[in-house]
């Protein structure tokens, strides 16, 4: 292993400052470095010299797909790109979904760039100590806005110890080492692999329960958009839905209900795809899941398009996923297919669904919400 300084690994004008913060951790080496919810593989990059094997993890597929290509690019041979939940212990055999497991005390250093999230934060604290070899370290960078100082506190009790080991632009990086065979002060019940039980009441006066977790969106209650989407949902007789930007897949279910032949649920999210599969097999529903940016890859077009995007790029508002959430439907749909669409009424679809779809009308306006029904002419162009 080749001893380098891994932060002249990238580009440094582009990258995050706390990543960057993250990669001054000098001192690391050993056999097995994992990365949880790494971003487009520049943090595992500058690890890879000091390890024989480094685990670059990511539960959105378009921070997956860039993290391959970074890999591939740099020609790294010792690191594994790895799309799904957290990754944890064999010992959670019982987690609500399939995950990404590792035995006790495999890894010699644990990175994280710190997230939002306190069921999501206290999994991580809980996990690495588990996945660390006696005297393995868990480094960690975030901005202060973001709740470093409030995980620091967290992962000392613990951990049992905390090494402050930089600040820079707003960001702290801390290290958390590995000292005894169980935490001094146990995070008690992070329940971040456990279900959530709600319920979801849909046109016609239907109502189905479903599951969600921690890490999808709108895991506590059901999203106020979506609910009010439901109760707009048309017949599904004998048709083939893509549910779009599927979150846990409740639509999904309530189109089955409504009578679907055949339901897609897409989301750029793994742990989402992965718990809409999962209500699938509850409700002996044959559904399939497809992980991807906007339904990419999807095979196929549809009669009709449910969905409640984003607007969000991270923490930012993103106001270029109309124009790109419109263009996706317009491709998928067939022609004389419909979509259902709930937004937020500060986001422009109505002026844009009118000169892409043959037809575009608002059928409900609330103070935050507007439901959108769009016809796909049979002579557009897609």
């Amino acid at each position: 292993m080749i001893n380098r300084d891994p932060a002249a690994t990238l580009p440094k004008k582009e990258m995050d400052p706390a990543i960057r913060l993250l990669l001054t951790a000098r001192e690391d080496t050993g056999q097995r470095a994992l990365f949880i919810l790494a971003g487009d593989g520049e943090l595992a990059a500058g690890f890879a010299p000091r390890f024989a094997e480094v685990v670059c993890h990511n539960a959105n597929h378009t921070l997956h797909t860039a993290a391959l290509a970074t890999v591939e690019r740099l020609g790294l041979a010792n690191v594994r790109c790895v799309l799904g939940d957290l990754p944890c212990t064999d010992r959670d055999a019982e987690a609500f979904l399939p995950g990404i497991r590792f035995p006790e005390n495999h890894f010699d250093l644990i990175g994280f760039r710190l997230g939002r999230g306190t069921a999501q934060l206290n999994a991580v604290l809980v996990e690495a100590f588990r996945l660390l070899a006696p005297g393995g370290s868990l480094i960690v960078s975030g901005h202060n806005q973001e709740g470093i100082k409030s995980f620091a506190k967290r992962g000392e009790g613990h951990f049992g110890n905390l090494a402050l080991q930089g600040i820079k632009s707003s960001c702290r990086l801390l290290r958390f080492r590995k000292e005894s065979e169980a935490p001094p002060e146990p995070i008690e019940d992070p329940r971040y692999f456990f279900p959530v039980s709600l319920e979801l009441a849909y046109s016609g006066g239907g109502k189905l329960s479903y599951l969600t977790k921690p890490g999808i969106f709108a895991y506590r209650a059901t999203d106020a958009g979506t609910a009010l989407l439901a109760l707009h949902l048309p017949s599904c007789e004998g048709k083939s839905v893509l549910d779009l930007g599927c979150g846990s897949g409740a639509l999904s279910l309530a189109a089955f209900k409504l009578g679907a032949k055949e339901v897609l649920a897409a989301d750029n999210s793994a742990i989402a795809t992965a718990c809409a599969e999962r209500n699938f097999s509850l409700h002996g529903m044959p559904g399939k899941v497809l992980c991807s940016d906007l339904a990419e890859g999807a095979p196929g077009e549809f009669d009709l398009i449910l969905t409640n995007p984003p607007f969000h790029n991270d923490a930012e508002t993103d106001y270029t996923l109309p124009g790109r959430i419109l263009k996706t439907i317009l491709h998928l749909l067939k022609p004389g297919g419909e979509a259902y669409l709930v937004a937020n009424q500060f986001l422009d679809y109505s002026v844009q669904a009118k000169l892409l779809f043959r037809e575009a009308v608002v059928l409900e306006r609330t103070q935050a919400y507007t439901i959108h029904r769009m016809v796909k002419g049979q002579d557009s162009v897609s």
